[in-house]
């Protein structure tokens, strides 16, 4: 097996073109999404652009939605009554008053 690189290094050169650029686009939709798990199997495992193409086309439509955002409520043209706006914050950003 070791021979036939040896004899033929273009075949490295098509594994690492064809291969490259799957790698890139999967670790940055895995990334994009948050997936974690995949980002990581996918920098690990070296399947000659097998799953990173699976990951792309297949498993990164499952479930991996980026969070909706809580949209200002539109106004109507004759309601002039400003309509609250919600926001959504993480547990660890709320601001806690000090007891004095």
């Amino acid at each position: 097996m070791e021979k036939i690189f040896v004899e033929h290094p273009w075949i490295i050169v098509v594994i690492v073109l064809w291969t490259l650029p799957w790698k890139a686009a999967a670790l940055w939709r895995a990334a994009r999404r948050g997936h974690i798990g995949w980002f990581l199997t996918i920098v690990i495992l070296n399947t000659l652009g097998i799953l990173d193409i699976l990951y792309i086309f297949v498993f990164s439509r499952w479930g991996g939605e980026k969070l909706e955002q809580i949209e200002k409520p539109q106004q109507q043209p004759g309601n002039q009554e400003q309509q609250p706006y919600q926001t959504k914050f993480a547990a660890g950003s709320r601001v806690r008053s000090a007891k004095l």
